[in-house]
C-alpha cells in the first residue's frame, strides 16, 4: 500500500516516491533516499507556499495538547520570516484541528503548494516529533522524519524542523534569513514550555482561560526576565479581559505595562506595537500614538493579519471606511479562512451603513462555522439597523445559545427591543443590566444604548458620561456606532466626541 489511514488524522504517504523514466535516462537519478525527490523534480520551480496542519497531541495526558498547538504555531512564525514562502495563518490551518483530513485535499483547498502534518508524543521527559511534507500538486511524500529529543531541547527542536522544512521546499536561505529562523526570544527551556501554555489558554478566549494565561505567563517572566513574548502574551491576556469581565480603568493599566516592558526589551518585536497600539486606541485616546503603532508592526511583519486587522479597527474608529475596509481585506488575503478577520470586514461594512453587504458577509462567516459567535452577534446587529427586528432577535436568540450571560449581548437586546417598541421588555433589560451591576462589571455603554434606542436622550447622555468615566473601551465607538445616530445632533454629543479625541462632526 501507498497511503494508510492514520487515526485522528487522516491519510499517511508512506511510499518512497520518484519519478521512473527509461533506463538510459538521468533524469531518473534520485536523491535523499526513501521519499527523495528526483532531479527533474528539484527543477521545478521552488514550492513557495505551506499550510502547517495542526500537529495531533499523542500523549495519553490531555494536558500536553499545548505542546503540539504550540509546537505547530511557533513552526508557522519561524516559517513566516522568510519572505520568499507563503505561510498560511494559524487561524486558518487550527480549523482542522481535530478533523480527519488528507494533506492533499486540504492543499488544493488553500491553494498551497506543500502541506505538514504531524504528530507530538512527549514520554516524561521526552519528546518525540514525526513529521511528513506533501508535495500538493503531485502527491507525492517530500519528506519525512521522526525526531527524538529531551523536553528540554524543545527550542532547538523547533529550530531544527524549520531549517528542515525550508530546505526540502528548496528555499535558499540568505545570511538574515537564517538568523530570522534561528532567533530565540529567550534561551530557558522552562520558560518557553510555561509561555506555550500560556498562549494555549488565551486562545480559549474564556474568562477561566484568560486568568490561567494571565498566570503561566508570569511564571514565565519569573524563570526568564528578559522574555518579551511573555510580556506581549500578559498584555493581551489583560486587554481581553477588559470590559468583558474586568473594568478598563483595572485591566488596561496592567496591559500597557506589559506591552512598554515588552518593547524595552525588543522594539522589533511586532506583536507588542500591535497590542500597545489597541491600549493607546481603547484606553489613552490617543489616536495618532495607536496609529503610529499600528503602523510600525506592520512595517515589522507584512504578512501578519493581525497588524492589518487591527489598523483596519482603528480606521473604522475614526470614520475612515475607505482605507478600513481594504485592509480588512489585506488581512482575508493573508488569512483566507479567518473567521476572526471575515466577521470584521462584516463590521467594518455594518458601522459604514452598508448593510445588504454586512449581512452578506456575516452570512459567509457563519456558513464556514455557524457557532462563531462574533458573525452571530453581528448578523443580528446587522438586521436591527435594517429595520429587520424579528429576525434580529432569532439571530441574537442563537447567539445567545453559543454563551452564558454575555452582558454585550443582554445590551444589545435591549438596543433591539426598545428601537421595535417593545418597551417594556427593553426597560426588563435595563433593569436587569443594572442589577448585574452589582456583582460583576457592567459598562454604562450598554445602558446607554438602550436609552438611545427608547429616544431618552438624557438618560442616554447620563451614562454616556459614565462611560467617560470609567474610560469605556465602548466610547471609543461613538463616532460610527448607528445606535447613537438618534442623539449624534445633540450639542452634548459633539462636547463628548471632543473630549474621546475625534474631532466633532
Amino acid at each position: 500500500m501507498y497511503i494508510e489511514t492514520v487515526s485522528k488524522r487522516g491519510y499517511r504517504f508512506v511510499a518512497s516516491v520518484r519519478e521512473v523514466r527509461s533506463d538510459n535516462d538521468p533524469a531518473t537519478e534520485t536523491h535523499g533516499g526513501p521519499g527523495g525527490i528526483s532531479r527533474e523534480s528539484a527543477e521545478d520551480d521552488v514550492l513557495n507556499s505551506i499550510a502547517v496542519l495542526p500537529l495531533t497531541n499523542g500523549s495519553v495526558n490531555p494536558d500536553a495538547e499545548y505542546l503540539s498547538d504550540g509546537i505547530t504555531e511557533s513552526i508557522i512564525n519561524s516559517l513566516s520570516q522568510l519572505p520568499q514562502l507563503r505561510v498560511m495563518a494559524r487561524s486558518t490551518v487550527f480549523r482542522y484541528k481535530g478533523k480527519e483530513v488528507e494533506p492533499q485535499e486540504v492543499g488544493q483547498t488553500l491553494g498551497v503548494r506543500a502541506v505538514l502534518v504531524g504528530r507530538v508524543l512527549q514520554i516524561n521527559d521526552s519528546l518525540i516529533v514525526r513529521t511528513e511534507l506533501v508535495d500538493v500538486a503531485k502527491g507525492w511524500q517530500l519528506w519525512g522524519e521522526q525526531y527524538n529529543r529531551k523536553l528540554a531541547d524543545i527550542l532547538t527542536l523547533q529550530e531544527e524542523i524549520a531549517r528542515d522544512i525550508s530546505e526540502k521546499l528548496r528555499i535558499r536561505l540568505t545570511g538574515k534569513e537564517k538568523e530570522r529562523l534561528a532567533k530565540r526570544h529567550t534561551e530557558h527551556s522552562e520558560a518557553y514550555r510555561l509561555y506555550l501554555k500560556g498562549r494555549y489558554y488565551w486562545n480559549k478566549y474564556t474568562k477561566e482561560g484568560l486568568t490561567k494565561a494571565i498566570e503561566y505567563f508570569n511564571q514565565s517572566i519569573g524563570l526568564d526576565p528578559g522574555y518579551s513574548l511573555a510580556y506581549t502574551g500578559l498584555a493581551d491576556s489583560y486587554y481581553r479581559l477588559s470590559t468583558a469581565y474586568l473594568p478598563p480603568k483595572e485591566a488596561l493599566p496592567k496591559a500597557r505595562t506589559a506591552a512598554m516592558k515588552a518593547l524595552e526589551i525588543d522594539d522589533t518585536l511586532a506583536e507588542a506595537h500591535a497590542s500597545l497600539g489597541l491600549i493607546k486606541m481603547y484606553h489613552d485616546w490617543d489616536w495618532s500614538g495607536a496609529e503610529r503603532e499600528y503602523k510600525r508592526a506592520i512595517e515589522l511583519d507584512p504578512r501578519s493579519g493581525l497588524g492589518y486587522l487591527r489598523y483596519g479597527t482603528y480606521l473604522q474608529l475614526m470614520g475612515r471606511f475607505d482605507e478600513s475596509i481594504p485592509s480588512f481585506k489585506r488581512a482575508l488575503a493573508l488569512d483566507p479562512l479567518s473567521l476572526q478577520a471575515n466577521s470584521l470586514l462584516g463590521l467594518a461594512l455594518y458601522v459604514s451603513r452598508q448593510y445588504d453587504k454586512s449581512v452578506e458577509r456575516y452570512r459567509k462567516t457563519l456558513d464556514m462555522e455557524p457557532t462563531y459567535l462574533p458573525a452571530r452577534f453581528g448578523l443580528a446587529l446587522a438586521y436591527s439597523q435594517k429595520g429587520m427586528y424579528e429576525e434580529a432577535l432569532v439571530e441574537f436568540q442563537k447567539a445567545g445559545d453559543l454563551v452564558d450571560d454575555l452582558v454585550e449581548l443582554v445590551g444589545e437586546l435591549g438596543y433591539v427591543y426598545a428601537a421595535s417598541g417593545k418597551i417594556s421588555r427593553a426597560q426588563e433589560v435595563l433593569d436587569e443590566l443594572k442589577e448585574r451591576s452589582e456583582t460583576e462589571y457592567v459598562s454604562p455603554y450598554n445602558m446607554a444604548k438602550v436609552y438611545a434606542g427608547l429616544a431618552e436622550k438624557d438618560l442616554a447622555f447620563e451614562w454616556l458620561e459614565r462611560a467617560y468615566e470609567e474610560r469605556s473601551e465602548w466610547l471609543t465607538w461613538i463616532k460610527v456606532d448607528p445606535k447613537l445616530d438618534s442623539i449624534r445632533s445633540d450639542p452634548r454629543f459633539r462636547d463628548l466626541m471632543r473630549r474621546v479625541g475625534f474631532e466633532p462632526q
